[in-house]
């Protein structure tokens, strides 16, 4: 990673041998398939640009390091970034986990959510356990940099928090019921463009459609 000196000081750098986009793993886990260029801004107004990928069940930010073989790491210690930039999106650490902004004024940001399970492990005579279907799970982007491994998990569902700002404070959104009822106003009016528009709740760029035509008309 570029101008990696200085991240040193603030992140504790992964030496743990990732996996993030190898074949056998389940390329959903990721924001994108591959990683793309993007920038890590600092709280201190530094940063430094390479290579980033988002881990989504745990909003970790993975990157190759450029001075380390282009391993794969993951930046610790997030309570010290400000914003993320990757491709053309930018992300920040919360309380809540890492969000998405999808729009800054008025506020619209968006959480990605995994429902995950364990591969089924092989067993004799070419055939799969079963026991991993038990163990599906939905993990909650913490940002506490506990990780998970990419390698025994694959995705068997997903689905979208949506954040908004609601009398100075963040208002969660996650079913678009709640969207509708946060602007109950404009019910009918909206409920007709997301039947003629066809609009579901998890497609992040048609929410952003919907809440920008909700902010048109009014609260």
């Amino acid at each position: 990673m570029r101008a990696i000196l200085f991240i040193i000081s603030f992140f504790l750098l992964s030496g743990q041998a990732l996996h993030a986009q190898q074949a056998e793993v389940d390329q959903s886990l990721f924001l994108y398939e591959l990683y793309v260029d993007g920038e890590v801004y600092l709280k201190n107004n530094q940063r430094s640009n390479g290579q980033l990928n988002l881990f989504l069940p745990t909003g970790e930010f993975y990157f190759l390091d450029d001075t380390d073989g282009n391993k794969e790491k993951i930046l610790d210690n997030v309570e010290d970034v400000h914003l993320v930039k990757i491709g053309s999106r930018l992300f920040f650490p919360s309380e809540k986990g890492t969000l998405e902004i999808l729009s800054s004024e008025p506020q619209l940001y968006v959480q990605y959510k995994l429902i995950l399970t364990e591969k089924a492990k092989k067993v004799a005579f070419g055939g799969t356990s079963q026991l991993a279907n038990v163990k599906s799970f939905s993990m909650n982007s913490t940002g506490t940099g506990v990780s998970l491994d990419p390698m025994k998990m694959e995705v068997k569902g997903r689905y979208n928090i949506y954040w908004v700002e609601h009398k100075g404070k963040q208002k969660e959104l996650r079913s678009m019921k709640q969207f509708l009822k946060h602007f109950a106003k404009h019910k009918e009016a909206l409920q007709t463009y997301i039947d003629l528009k066809n609009v579901d709740f998890n497609d992040a760029t048609a929410m952003l459609a919907l809440f920008r035509y909700a902010c048109q008309l009014g609260q």
